[in-house]
């Protein structure tokens, strides 16, 4: 029921308890805060719609909780649903109502019927909590006692399962030991067959023997020669590569000398070159000099001192040319003893080239020798073990006869 329908709820008052608390006004009887308008009664049919949220109650599948939580909720409703607390507020309510107008009187039997009805509309939760909690520890009780039967079935079939793996360890135990006589028993009879077998056939064993022997000394012998020219054929194609190694070796230093003889002379030509044109240009630095002294003494002295100046002149490029000579036969001793130094080099490198080489060579030969004297071995070993093979299936063959 909508609060306007009693009217005049908006402009209600507000009236505090003894506590200090505020308390608002009930809406049963808003109607009742305006002592000087006309007695209004409600309609019969009217009733308090002042029933417990439904945030209050609890659902009828929360009753599955622990029986901690069930407590803590019966708690919170009975502070929550308080039957007491409406009829406070009515007799409250009705004090102020009484104080402020007399025309109120006549109403308060009629809100306390309301008041009493509410009550009992409370007190409803209340019990329908009592009796789910009720059920509730039924509910637990009867978990307890199935769990307890669980446990005990639980421990029977624990006990039952060692009875079964001891009855069971203890039929493996029995049959093992009568496998093992068994085994025994066989072993013995196997033995007993061999002894007569080896005695039966000791004489025909010793002919298989020699044949086997004789059999065995030609293959050897055929394995031996085959073995031999293998080894032949491998040393002969082991030395053509060697050979064509070497001269491709040869022919690779005698690029690399003439390359680096062409490199050698190149060097050697520039190094003239400059050194000619060096010495050219110092001669022209000479003589532009003694030209200028010439000049300059021709100018000075006289056509006299020009034959003085010819022979000095002659004699400094007569010194010069000598010291030319000089310089370009030491530059030919050092070429000479450079270019004799890196012939030395040269053929000690060939020298070393070709002792590896032949180390080389030496170390593939024995690779192979090692190589196919393995395959002979094995050869043999498989000759052996075919005609070991071969004299057990006689031996066989024999016993089936």
């Amino acid at each position: 029921m909508d609060d306007d329908d009693f009217g005049g709820f908006e402009a209600a008052e507000s009236y505090e308890f003894g506590n200090g608390e505020k308390q608002t006004t009930s809406p049963a009887i808003a109607w009742a805060a305006f002592p000087t308008v006309p007695e209004v009664r409600a309609p019969s049919d009217a009733r308090l719609d002042y029933s417990v949220p439904s945030s209050h109650l609890l659902p009828s599948d929360s009753f599955s909780l622990p029986g901690d939580t069930v407590a803590a909720a019966l708690q919170r409703a009975n502070t929550v649903i308080n039957p007491a607390a409406p009829e406070e507020k009515v007799e409250l309510f009705c004090v102020s109502i009484q104080a402020d107008a007399p025309v109120a009187s006549l109403n308060v039997l009629e809100d306390k019927s309301l008041a009493e009805a509410e009550t009992h509309r409370t007190n409803e939760p209340k019990s329908y909590l009592q009796q789910a909690v009720a059920n509730l520890e039924v509910k637990l009780g009867t978990a307890e006692e199935e769990k307890l039967k669980i446990k005990k079935e639980l421990e029977h079939l624990l006990e039952k399962h060692s009875v079964l793996e001891m009855d069971f360890l203890k039929e493996k135990k029995e049959k093992v030991a009568s496998h093992q006589d068994r085994y025994k028993t066989l072993q013995e009879q196997h033995q007993q067959e061999l002894e007569d077998m080896r005695r039966a056939g000791h004489g025909a064993l010793s002919i298989i023997v020699e044949e086997f022997k004789a059999l065995l000394q030609s293959a050897v012998e055929q394995q031996e020669a085959a073995s031999e020219k293998q080894l032949f054929l491998a040393m002969e194609k082991h030395s053509h590569k060697c050979e064509e190694l070497l001269d491709a070796q040869h022919q690779r230093l005698l690029d690399i000398l003439e390359a680096e003889k062409e490199a050698l002379s190149e060097k050697i030509e520039e190094a003239l070159m400059q050194q000619l044109q060096k010495h050219k240009e110092v001669l022209d630095k000479c003589l532009d000099e003694e030209r200028q002294r010439s000049k300059e003494a021709v100018a000075a002295a006289a056509k006299a001192e020009q034959e003085v100046v010819r022979e000095a002149v002659l004699k400094a490029v007569e010194e010069e040319r000598r010291n030319m000579e000089k310089i370009h036969a030491e530059d030919r001793q050092t070429w000479e003893a450079e270019r004799a130094r890196h012939k030395e080099k040269i053929a000690q490198a060939v020298e070393e080239a070709m002792h590896q080489q032949s180390k080389l060579n030496q170390e593939i030969v024995k690779e192979a020798v090692a190589e196919e004297r393995k395959r002979s071995e094995e050869a043999i070993a498989e000759a052996v073990k075919r005609t070991r093979e071969e004299l057990m299936e006689y031996v066989k063959e024999q016993r089936r006869v």
